[in-house]
């Protein structure tokens, strides 16, 4: 059942209140959307995948439904104007936001948005398009939704010793998922070699983009930008500078990304440390996943 908060939202939604405290307090303020995966549904219960993180082509297209009632929606390259002052954001701007780099990405999410004539930008995470058939850190969430392994028995595997000193928290995946990028790439492959074979049977395809894919958007007027390099959280790792300068370099020299100065952090979490970094290594445009 819907809690009053809710049924507050709906009714202002269909009586019109809703556009017009939009249109007096969003008229300059910049609305970002964030998604990740686009699915059909019976794909998404197919791969396991997060449904948190994931939609379906339908629910994208109302939501661009909706998005364009109300918004103006603007892509990277006119935030970016905006922001060195070349030129200003129309009233009420939108910017539709992929993170990752997900190969369902171009099957299903770009052709509705260019039936929508919607502009948007991907942050691809560079480990990820850079090995586009088996990105690790999929093969892990996998492991764990799937149920073929559970978190103590991949926390185990990691550990070297066999000792089982996995934190308080079973359901903390960063903490796995730091554990594992911690492992040389050859202990990585070693212990997720099973996995990562079922994953790339199921799929039949790649899980992410790759460097001729992101091109390919870039031609079709997608934004391309950072999404860091090993997609780790920034604000939790030693080597920030190499990560975002590693990120930088890959799509420099694969995508030809120079001009876009953008990078979306991963998992949102940054710090002033990250922040300084990336500011400092010439991107303009800063995304986190503080909600608003």
């Amino acid at each position: 059942l819907m809690n009053l908060k809710e049924l507050a939202k709906t009714v202002a939604l269909r009586v019109g209140a809703f556009g017009l405290l939009h249109r007096l307090r969003n008229r300059d303020c910049l609305t970002v959307l964030m998604f990740h995966r686009v699915l059909p549904e019976g794909l998404t219960e197919k791969f396991c995948a997060d449904p948190t993180y994931t939609v379906t082509p339908e629910l994208l297209a109302s939501v661009l439904d909706f998005c364009k009632r109300y918004h103006a929606p603007v892509g990277l390259e006119d935030v970016l104007a905006s922001r060195e002052g070349v030129r200003p954001l129309p009233a009420h701007p939108l910017l539709i936001t992929f993170d990752d780099g997900w190969h369902d990405n171009l099957d299903y999410a770009q052709p509705v948005l260019e039936r929508a004539e919607v502009p948007w930008v991907v942050f691809a995470a560079t480990e990820a398009v850079s090995a586009p058939a088996s990105w690790w850190q999929e093969t892990l969430q996998w492991a764990l939704r799937s149920g073929r392994a559970s978190y103590e028995d991949l926390w185990t595997a990691a550990s070297g010793d066999g000792a089982r000193s996995e934190p308080r928290d079973s359901k903390n995946s960063i903490a796995l998922l730091l554990r594992y990028g911690a492992l040389s790439e050859e202990q990585r492959n070693t212990i997720l070699g099973p996995y990562s074979t079922a994953v790339r049977s199921l799929y039949g395809s790649n899980l992410a983009l790759g460097a001729n894919n992101l091109r390919f958007l870039r031609q079709k007027g997608v934004g391309v930008g950072a999404h860091g390099s090993s997609h780790l959280p920034l604000s939790l790792i030693d080597q920030v500078e190499k990560d975002i300068d590693s990120a930088r370099e890959w799509l420099s020299a694969n995508v030809d990304v120079t001009t876009e100065n953008a990078i979306s952090f991963p998992h949102g979490r940054y710090d002033a440390r990250a922040a300084r970094t990336a500011r400092n290594a010439g991107y303009r445009l800063l995304f986190t996943s503080d909600p608003v």
